[in-house]
């Protein structure tokens, strides 16, 4: 007789949005609003507040998780950078697609198209910029705001309150430390002959999506949508396992999470792999993928397997990893 283990299954439903592609609803319930190109979302640290970067709108979404309703939390809907210093619902966002908390609840947006972070005040509800100067293109590193960004696609923050941002058409990881102000490159080493020689992808437009969702144009002079290595490219130059961090490529950070070593996870799309900074050592590692893209099942070694325009990575108290392996449809477990 065999005996079968049945996992419990868990019923998926809406928690926010109506499918609509409009921003709507506000200081309704939240599965009424539209909430057009939903991003990256969190949690505050007490369970009151869940935030959504809504990048089809401009604006950060606020839902009260006693009430569930609804609120336009950050932004004005209009696609611009401002409102410094002011409150930050009257402050313009350009293209939020990341959002999350500290310890103390403070709320930090990586503003992409602005080529900013700002950090809202949780108490005061002001806004402020912390880091970039809205200019594009790396410039070394120092005081968080004479430092360029280009693009960041993502953050993340470690339990000391330390953010890591996803530089990512810079091609690099920056650390920010709040207690100086200072913002440092632990990743990358990108160079004008890199871009050269790989001709990356870059943001170029802001396009229409639907309706009045706005978006960025990834796309290159002959429409790709997605990174591939081509016959061309020469891959060797991306198999820097083991390397100081600072000495290897990356090519499209689009996400990083922190596990409870405090240890980086970076998704690198460009590469479809997931590499791993040791903190302590500062040296890279990779978890999963084999720089090409596609799917070769399952049951073997994750640097032994393909994954295939991968979009994002978490890794639990375990430290299992979950990765989003997106154009194969699947979401996979190391």
């Amino acid at each position: 007789m065999s005996t079968e283990t049945v996992s419990e299954i868990g019923v998926i439903e809406t928690f926010a949005g109506n499918g609509k592609s409009r921003s709507t609803g506000d200081g309704k319930r939240a599965v009424k609003s539209g909430i057009p190109l939903p991003n990256h979302i969190t949690v505050d640290r007490d369970g009151r507040f869940f935030y959504i970067a809504e990048s089809g709108s401009d604006r950060i979404r606020r839902v009260d998780m006693e009430t569930g309703l609804l609120h336009n939390f950050a932004g004005t809907g209009e696609t611009c950078y401002s409102g410094d210093y002011g409150p930050c619902g009257e402050a313009g966002l350009y293209l939020p697609l990341d959002v999350l908390c500290d310890s103390h609840n403070h709320i930090y947006v990586c503003d992409s198209g602005s080529n900013r972070i700002r950090k809202i005040d949780a108490d005061t509800g002001i806004i402020t910029t912390i880091i970039g100067t809205g200019q594009w293109g790396f410039n070394g590193d120092g005081p968080a705001l004479e430092c360029n960004l280009t693009y960041p696609a993502a953050i993340a923050i470690d339990d000391q309150d330390h953010l890591y941002i996803a530089d990512t058409q810079a091609h690099r990881i920056r650390h920010y430390d709040p207690q100086t102000g200072m913002l440092t490159t632990i990743a990358g080493c990108w160079t004008a002959e890199d871009d050269e020689r790989v001709s990356p992808l870059t943001a170029q437009n802001l396009i229409v999506l639907s309706g009045d969702a706005i978006g960025i144009d990834f796309s290159n002079d002959e429409g790709l949508l997605r990174p591939r290595c081509s016959d061309g490219l020469d891959l060797t130059l991306y198999l820097d396992d083991g390397k100081p961090a600072l000495e290897c490529k990356l090519y499209d950070v689009v996400d990083i999470d922190v596990d409870r070593h405090g240890d980086l996870y970076i998704t690198d799309k460009g590469t479809n792999r997931i590499r791993k900074i040791d903190m302590k050592t500062g040296m890279m590692s990779t978890v999963a993928g084999v720089c090409r893209y596609g799917f070769d099942g399952d049951g073997k070694l994750a640097v032994q397997s393909m994954l295939n325009v991968p979009e994002g990575a978490v890794v639990d108290s375990d430290g299992n990893v979950y990765i989003s392996d997106s154009m194969n449809h699947r979401v996979r477990k190391v």
